[in-house]
């Protein structure tokens, strides 16, 4: 596979995703930027939960007797032993949303975890976007930050990377056919705003920029969050914004391209 990451921190220095590729997996974590209070019981920063967990999962999942979400289980499990004695992780700790893709002989296999996404390039020009929308659902039923809290990992809630291995069950997984794809895009809600806050793109268009010029992109989207009228801007005026586009190789394509990209989920 070829393989391009960029990154563009909301904040110089402050960058909360982390991003990368290691054998065949390749991994895309946006730290969940909430407010400090509902971190307390930790002293770690957000930007060191995501790039921790980020480096365990390509680890475990380079294992392919491995299932996604047990990697991700197990990545969880591990980062929560290295601060779980000196901090109190029942009273809240930094999180991350997960998007991980793994290249297996035929197939490529997928997990998402909350709001960042995949954008599957089919051979027949067919975009698929993969989204895990419960945060957004939560969001759109309450009405305060401290009700949108006490529903993260939760029943009936949505679900992130926290400390709570079981929360790993609750990612979306699935596969494609190899043969069907041309390109992959991981990336983090601060790329997918494009579409769903600013209206800059649809996914089709969105997936087409991310391969042929993501820095244009990145440049677009800044000056967007910026003429943003008042009423429409978010809490984070701007956002980390991260894009890990996977090229596939053209020997691996069928010589006919299949009328619909084929995706299958759990």
């Amino acid at each position: 596979m070829h393989t391009t990451l960029l990154t563009d921190p909301a904040l110089p220095g402050a960058d909360e995703d982390a991003g990368g590729v290691l054998g065949e997996v390749a991994v895309v974590l946006d730290g969940a930027g909430v407010p400090a209070r509902f971190r307390a019981g930790c002293h770690h920063s957000v930007s060191w939960y995501s790039h921790a967990l980020a480096a365990r999962l390509l680890e475990i999942a380079q294992d392919p007797a491995i299932g996604l979400r047990d990697a991700l289980a197990t990545a969880i499990t591990r980062v929560g032993d290295l601060h779980r004695d000196g901090c109190d992780l029942g009273s809240g700790g930094p999180s991350a949303t997960v998007v991980m893709v793994r290249r297996t002989a035929e197939h490529l296999e997928h997990l998402v975890l909350c709001d960042s996404s995949l954008l599957l390039l089919g051979t027949s020009g067919e975009i698929v976007r993969v989204t895990d929308a419960r945060v957004d659902e939560v969001a759109r039923s309450e009405s305060t930050a401290e009700a949108i809290e006490s529903r993260r990992n939760a029943p009936g809630g949505f679900w992130v990377a926290r400390h709570e291995p079981e929360a790993a069950e609750q990612a979306l997984v699935g596969r494609t056919p190899l043969s069907d794809l041309e390109a992959v895009h991981l990336v983090s809600d601060g790329i997918t705003r494009a579409v769903d806050l600013l209206g800059l793109h649809d996914d089709t268009s969105l997936a087409r920029a991310l391969s042929e010029d993501p820095a244009s992109l990145l440049e677009d989207l800044r000056a967007a969050e910026r003429d943003l009228p008042v009423g429409r801007r978010p809490r984070k005026a701007h956002d980390d914004a991260t894009v890990l586009t996977l090229l596939l190789p053209r020997a691996r394509r069928c010589a006919v391209e299949p009328e619909r990209l084929r995706v299958s989920g759990v």
